[in-house]
């Protein structure tokens, strides 16, 4: 990949990026990969590196603890192990047995799992470690980089009988001591101590003699002198015996181990290149879990689309502070090749510049970088970059050189999978010359159809993005009541450097910035004063244009709502006459039963008169009843006496569904059913009693002294995360979840999108093993499937 200048990285701050790297990888040889990363235009290889990125970074949420995350350097051993004869020792061993029990792991983990991580199981297909070393190393080393007595039976037999030995002499030397204290030829709180791996006693010097044995050594003043007992010394000689044993054991154990190390010497070299290339990928991983940066989608072409693009190293610098860095969004393309960014200084122009200069640098050297994950990348041979950072006054004409320079070589080199960052072009000496060589360069690069962006205050750049094809505008926008930047990329018109109104907001007098006014002319002025115009009046008709889709959306949701209410009150209502009607049948038929009976009763008995004014008179009360009874059956509205209050559990009449009062306005109640807000005749409801369960709870929350009804008509059962970074929904979800429980509520929605399923797999992770917490699964198909979680509690 060609780049210039030769210090780009530290231009663009790389230097930094690759310190935090190398920083997190685990061994010296992944830190030299780590060292050596630079960028590279082969798409196959951008391409394969964020495909390892990938799956590592999936493997850590998914598989971690299948496998070792050590990543040892061994490569000393094995050169130390390489000569014949020579032997490693038990701690060189220790090492060597951590490496090569991660190299195992993923080996190991690589066969069974290839076809889920391919591009990381494609490293180690050369890489075959025989199994039986890794037993014999374990057999005869232990986790504190001992050689165990269980490595050989001579060992064991040896180690068993020095204990013993040891045993013996400290026994009879401790008779010595104690003969030596009763007579006081020693001080009464003496006790044994070591010379030239000897046990001793102290004695007093003018007793030396009265005990037999052999001096190793005198005290300082010479007061103390320190012996071996006769009595022992065969002892003592015994046990340094049987140590030189121990030593020749262990030293033929190390021996026959270090030539099974040799054995397997080639596929151990071929080890440590896999474990220093997980270790940088593992990096990778570190490092885009500390930047909040992302593997995205890459483009075969020179074409980007980024979405929230931060700059790396400002995100970490304002993460200390608690502030939140505005994001970037910007786009080039074969028809948008050229951006102009003008605007205020200090308003992030060159943060901008220096933000796409950077991302992309990484992502050509196959880090994960700080973008929105619907963002697009695409890939480039040449990447220029000239930053004016030095202003002093002295160097001017020699700044103005490096920049004419730099230009000299753009048009040299530029084509149409360039891309540029040029930084306050056409400063350093006198505007009119400075920015007329500025157009001329420009214009010269728009035809080779290269991309770039530029950062400039002169009227004449800017012109050019609003004539020639290929250039485009854009500016920081600002805010013009208060006169501060708001850091924002607005693409699509040129900025106002805003000088005179920054003049009058500093207290410069009104009168010199009046007669600076007359020195540059009506046509400059009246120009910026077009533009902040037009900047207010397009933040003005912005409001406005957001405020009529809110108030759109609302509507149709609101005409929605009431739709679905129509219909369910007209399926409603066609299911009470139903039900009316044949219960008015039935009543009818009782009638018509009763007066057959009683025409039945008086025929058979040939009734008096009387008799049959009683039975008349029993129909006609019977007859009242029974209409009474076909009233009711045809009013099925019930009137209660009960005032709803907010937070009350109730349900439509003849309905199964539960739902939440949130407004009492007269008989009008705003009840939620799940999503849906309703509008309901307090004639069209019932209240329902909760169950032991949510009575239970809701009692649990009262003693809280928390106003449960309240915070139920505020509650929301569905959370959106979509354009949320992962700290920031992390946060969401455990406030939601939280929430959710406190309320008692059964289910709700978490919606994450699809994307990388980043955030889908950071709420599964939250809720897979909360207490509270059920199940979880995915939305219907129809409804957004696995973008959507639905959650339900116990």
């Amino acid at each position: 990949m060609n780049l210039f200048p030769n210090d780009i990285e530290s231009n663009l701050g790389f230097d930094e990026i690759r310190g935090l790297l190398e920083g997190f990888c685990q061994s010296r040889r992944g830190e030299t990969l780590a060292s050596k990363c630079s960028p590279t235009s082969k798409v196959n290889l951008v391409s394969k590196w964020h495909a390892q990125t990938k799956e590592m970074l999936r493997m850590v949420v998914e598989d971690r603890p299948n496998v070792h995350f050590q990543f040892p350097d061994i490569d000393e051993y094995l050169t130390k192990v390489k000569v014949p004869g020579s032997w490693l020792d038990p701690l060189d061993f220790h090492e060597l047995k951590i490496g090569i029990d991660s190299l195992s792991s993923w080996t190991t983990f690589f066969q069974k799992k290839e076809e889920s991580y391919p591009e990381l199981s494609s490293l180690s297909t050369v890489v075959h470690i025989d199994p039986k070393l890794t037993l014999a190393i374990h057999g005869a080393i232990n986790e504190k980089g001992e050689v165990r007595d269980s490595a050989s039976v001579e060992l064991s037999e040896i180690r068993t009988q020095i204990t013993k030995s040891e045993r013996s002499v400290r026994s009879a030397i401790m008779k010595v001591l104690k003969r030596a204290k009763t007579e006081q030829f020693t001080d009464e709180d003496s006790t044994l101590t070591v010379r030239d791996g000897r046990l001793v006693i102290p004695l007093k010097a003018e007793f030396k003699k009265r005990i037999p044995g052999f001096v190793h050594d005198e005290s300082a003043t010479g007061q103390t002198v320190f012996i071996e007992p006769g009595e022992v010394l065969d002892l003592n000689n015994e046990v340094r015996e049987l140590k030189y044993a121990e030593r020749r054991e262990v030293i033929r154990i190390l021996a026959a181990l270090s030539d099974r190390v040799r054995e397997n010497l080639e596929e151990l070299k071929k080890g440590t290149g896999l474990l220093e290339k997980l270790d940088f990928i593992y990096a990778k991983t570190k490092l885009a879990e500390h930047l909040n940066a992302i593997v995205p989608d890459f483009e075969n072409g020179t074409a980007f689309r980024w979405i929230n693009a931060i700059h790396p190293l400002l995100f970490l610098s304002y993460k200390e502070t608690g502030k939140k860095v505005v994001p970037l969004n910007i786009s080039l393309d074969h028809t948008q090749r050229i951006l102009i960014i003008s605007g205020p200084n200090a308003g992030g122009k060159s943060v901008a510049l220096k933000t796409v200069g950077l991302i992309q640098y990484m992502f050509q050297c196959g880090l994960p970088v700080p973008v929105g994950e619907e963002s697009k990348l695409g890939s480039f041979q040449n990447l220029f970059l000239d930053i004016g950072d030095a202003q002093s006054i002295e160097d001017d004409l020699s700044t103005y050189s490096s920049h004419l320079t730099a230009m000299k070589y753009f048009l040299k080199f530029s084509d149409k999978k360039t891309l540029f960052l040029i930084d306050e072009f056409g400063k350093g000496t006198e505007p009119q010359f400075g920015g007329a060589i500025a157009e001329s360069v420009l214009s010269e690069i728009n035809d080779k159809k290269s991309l770039g962006i530029v950062t400039t205050h002169y009227q004449n750049l800017k012109n050019m993005g609003e004539k020639l094809p290929g250039i485009v505008n854009g500016a920081m926008k600002y805010n013009l009541e208060a006169l501060e930047p708001m850091f924002e990329l607005e693409v699509g018109k040129p900025g106002s450097s805003f000088a005179f109104e920054i003049a009058g907001k500093i207290g410069l007098p009104r009168n010199i910035i009046h007669s600076a006014k007359e020195k540059i002319g009506s046509s400059h002025v009246d120009y910026d004063q077009l533009l902040n115009q037009l900047d207010k009046e397009k933040s003005k008709f912005e409001k406005l244009a957001r405020k009529m889709e809110t108030d759109k959306a609302d509507l149709i949701k609101v005409r929605r709502d009431y739709e679905d209410l129509r219909t369910m009150l007209e399926v409603e209502r066609k299911r009470i006459l139903k039900e009316a009607k044949q219960e008015a049948n039935q009543i009818l038929e009782l009638a018509n039963k009763d007066v057959e009976r009683v025409i039945r009763e008086i025929q058979e008995n040939k009734a008096s008169k009387e008799k049959t004014k009683k039975l008349r008179k029993k129909l006609d009360e019977k007859k009242k009843h029974l209409k009474g009874e076909i009233e009711d059956a045809g009013s099925k509205q019930q009137t209660t006496s009960y005032k709803f209050q907010v937070g009350d559990l109730v349900r439509m009449v003849g309905q199964d569904t539960d739902g939440v009062v949130r407004k009492v306005k007269g008989k009008q109640i705003e009840v939620v059913f799940g999503a849906l807000k309703s509008i309901v005749s307090v004639d069209n409801l019932e209240r329902i009693k909760p169950n032991q369960k949510q009575q239970r709870h809701q009692r649990k929350v009262k003693k809280l002294g928390i106003d449960i009804s309240s915070k139920m008509a505020t509650f929301k059962h569905e959370l959106s995360l979509r354009g949320m970074r992962a700290e920031e929904a992390l946060g969401k979800i455990e406030s939601f979840i939280d929430e959710a429980i406190l309320l008692g509520v059964e289910e709700v929605k978490i919606v994450h999108g699809k994307g990388y399923g980043v955030l889908r797999e950071i709420v599964r992770n939250y809720t897979k093993d909360h207490p509270g917490i059920e199940s979880v699964g995915d939305e219907h198909a129809d409804r957004g499937g696995d973008g959507i979680s639905i959650v339900k509690f116990k």
